[in-house]
């Protein structure tokens, strides 16, 4: 109990500052303020901007076709500042007094990529004594207009450090989520003493995690900013999206021991024939992934029907681990509640700080640590049940007194030999006068004598072969990959090692093994013709060794 008290308070003071930098992080991201103030206040271009026929127009909501707006900048303070904001799906011209500042029109480094890029931010640097500034949109989809947000006259660095600290949240989650999807699927590829099922559940929930968290950064801009490739972050978060669908399926089919459901190859079907639609279409330039987005999202309701089926089928089964069912539940309640908030905060409130999806990224988050939770508790109740397995058949193949392999382990070793077809030599040993040794000096000497015999026997064979105890005083190795000559290189070894360990410890019955083998070739000999001749052998060196001892005393 004492040490359980030292192990648990080193962990607690390990994970104590970890835990306080991290909670002043999040504060400090989610209420902290500015250190200071910015030399010119931000000016908000969200408002006051008219058509060129002089018809005010809401940015908000902009035309599906082509549009020019205008908006001035008589009473704007603009040296030094930039003009910022970001768009999604449409090409943008700006000019500032009718001249041509920047410009940007989309065209896709890869046909995959689609019609549109997804989200971009803008920056640019306002010229001196500019009165009016004019945006010439066009819309990149047909039917659907172009959309601006957040544009407004600020230092560049400001607003780049306004949507980060905006978006750093959400994205913290997100890269949490795929640390831990990088995690599971560390622990599927370290199988270690979990069973194959054990390591798919640990691959499903990673998979799961890395597309969750790939598609969930794509909201944060975080990627489009870090690399500028707004188009391929779009196309990798709609790629992830296409997949998705398969992971929660599996793992539940896995977790409940359901994987012969008929729901995983049709989820696979389905997304595999999403992902080559989609492809074939992109390149054909008939429709891109957005387009494809809903395609999509039925194979995600598909796959929360099937998982809810799947969790009825488990319930009404009897062996089935009702924790685990319990942290499901309350896992996929999590994400649903997530996703449920963000609905509200979106519709009802309109609070969209951290992203549209934030709550529903730490429901998924939460839902994942809790059958990670379970894994990890599951792998190590199974490498509990292996090593005691282990054990067990250890005590079932091993002699108590020698530690060699016991009669129980060589009659495996003939099944393995017969259904195999392996040739081997059998060696078939004799402790010589244990009997005596029992009668005069004691059973407990005779137990000595034994293990010191088998002590000779292993240090001379197990080079060449496997040493069983099959009896009292009874020992036979099964040589494999062999000749005769190693096998008589082994049994010179096993009488000079006799001899020395007579001279060095005096016993009081010399120790002497008597022994014999005989050659089996697979297919060609019956096993047990050779096991009789080499113990036929083995009684006639016994003979032998008994008259070379009567014929030494008498000389004496």
């Amino acid at each position: 109990m004492k040490i359980f008290r030292t192990k648990r308070l080193i962990i607690f003071t390990a994970l104590l500052p970890l835990a306080i930098l991290m909670c002043v992080i999040v504060g400090e991201m989610c209420i902290g303020t500015p250190e200071g103030d910015a030399l010119a206040p931000a000016c908000d271009l969200s408002e006051g901007w008219v058509t060129e026929s002089g018809e005010e127009i809401s940015i908000k909501s902009l035309p599906k076709e082509k549009v020019i707006i205008k908006h001035s900048l008589a009473d704007t303070e603009v040296l030094g500042r930039d003009l910022c904001l970001q768009t999604h799906d449409g090409d943008i011209a700006v000019y500032f007094d009718g001249e041509l500042a920047y410009e940007f029109r989309y065209s896709a480094s890869a046909p995959l990529y689609g019609f549109s890029y997804g989200m971009r931010v803008h920056m640019i640097a306002i010229p001196e004594n500019v009165s009016t500034v004019t945006l010439e949109i066009s819309p990149l989809y047909k039917n659907a207009a172009a959309k601006i947000k957040n544009i407004k006259i600020e230092e560049s660095g400001v607003f780049l450090n306004d949507l980060y600290q905006k978006e750093l949240p959400g994205f913290a989650v997100c890269v949490l989520i795929l640390m831990y999807g990088v995690l599971m699927l560390t622990g599927g590829c370290i199988r270690g003493n979990s069973t194959e099922s054990n390591s798919v559940d640990f691959f499903s929930l990673g998979a799961f995690a890395v597309l969750v968290g790939v598609y969930a950064a794509n909201e944060t801009m975080v990627f489009q900013l870090i690399t500028e490739r707004s188009a391929f972050v779009r196309f990798c978060a709609a790629l992830s999206l296409m997949f998705i669908s398969y992971f929660p399926v599996s793992f539940v089919a896995s977790v409940t021991h359901q994987r012969d459901t008929v729901f995983l190859p049709i989820m696979f079907v389905y997304n595999t024939l999403n992902f080559i639609v989609t492809s074939v279409l992109s390149l054909l330039g008939k429709s891109d992934v957005a387009l494809m987005l809903t395609v999509s999202h039925i194979g995600i309701a598909l796959a929360l029907i099937m998982t809810v089926v799947l969790m009825v089928r488990a319930f009404k089964k009897t062996d089935t681990d009702r924790n685990l069912l319990y942290m499901v539940i309350i896992g996929m309640s999590s994400a649903l509640a997530g996703a449920a908030a963000d609905i509200l905060r979106y519709r009802l409130v309109n609070i969209r700080i951290f992203g549209n999806s934030f709550f529903t990224r730490i429901g998924v988050l939460v839902f994942m640590v809790l059958m990670g939770i379970f894994l990890m508790s599951e792998r190590t109740r199974l490498a509990v049940e292996k090593e005691r397995s282990a054990l067990m058949e250890k005590l079932a193949y091993t002699d108590s007194l020698t530690g060699l392999n016991n009669r129980l382990a060589f009659h495996r070793k003939e099944n393995e030999i017969r259904t195999e077809h392996l040739s081997c030599t059998v060696i078939q040993l004799d402790i010589n006068d244990l009997k005596k040794v029992n009668d005069v000096y004691g059973h407990a000497e005779g137990d000595r004598h034994i293990i010191n015999a088998a002590n000779l026997i292993t240090s001379s064979f197990d080079n060449i072969g496997t040493c069983f105890r099959t009896g009292g005083d009874e020992f036979i190795v099964i040589a494999q990959k062999v000749g005769e000559a190693e096998v008589s290189a082994a049994l010179a070894k096993l009488e000079k090692e006799s001899a020395e360990y007579n001279e060095k410890n005096a016993p009081p019955v010399p120790m002497q093994i008597a022994y014999g083998y005989a050659q089996y070739t697979a297919r060609a000999d019956m096993l047990e013709t050779a096991e009789q001749l080499a113990d036929k052998r083995m009684y006639e060196k016994k003979k032998q060794m008994k008259d070379d001892s009567q014929f030494m005393v008498y000389n004496s």
